[in-house]
């Protein structure tokens, strides 16, 4: 099966479990499923979805190569060790804290990064933060907020110095960047 088949096999399957999904939440609303065990179906439901979605976008994003980010191209064809994929989800971190000191074209090619290597285990930093990663891009709050400052202080605090310095080093000798007069501006 190629790609763009199992593309099309995933959009089916995801709008069948959002279905159920959806008739769940109208059983759990009407009394006609038990609460306990309805949210236990829903979230269950909720993984799946999430898997597919990530698998849909993985295919997706690879079918689309040719028009990806150079440095999503980078990730692509690069190993990294599974503390520098920690490196690159503390950066995200600081990128949505805000106290990142990069130029938008840096923080651009940060992100199409971590947008390939997100669901590579790191050494430590989990699910837990790729969520919350995930969910910060939507929007924030001041939960929200406040909950990526505490994983970027807790991420800096756990990579130590010498990682993440040698990890920013190789970034700026590897990392293709594209000429800012390209990059239009936001």
């Amino acid at each position: 099966m190629n790609a763009q088949q199992e593309i099309s096999q995933i959009k089916a399957r995801i709008a069948q479990v959002y279905a159920q999904r959806e008739e769940l939440k109208q059983a759990l609303e009407t009394g006609a499923l038990a609460p306990r065990a309805g949210f236990q179906q829903l979230e269950e439901t909720d993984r799946l979805l999430s898997q597919l979605d990530t698998r849909f976008k993985g295919l997706w994003d690879a079918s689309q190569k040719s028009t990806l980010h150079p440095a999503a191209q980078w990730a692509m064809n690069t190993r990294l060790e599974p503390a520098h994929l920690d490196c690159v989800a503390a950066i995200m971190l600081k990128i949505l804290d805000g106290k990142c000191k990069m130029g938008e074209a840096e923080k651009n090619a940060l992100t199409a990064v971590y947008d390939v290597v997100r669901e590579r285990p790191g050494q430590s930093l989990g699910d837990e933060v790729h969520t919350l990663i995930a969910q910060a891009r939507q929007g924030t709050d001041s939960a929200l907020a406040a909950a990526i400052h505490a994983w970027r202080v807790r991420a800096e605090a756990h990579i130590p110095k010498p990682v993440m310095k040698g990890f920013k080093q190789m970034l700026r000798t590897s990392l293709p960047m594209p000429d800012p007069q390209e990059e239009p501006t936001p």
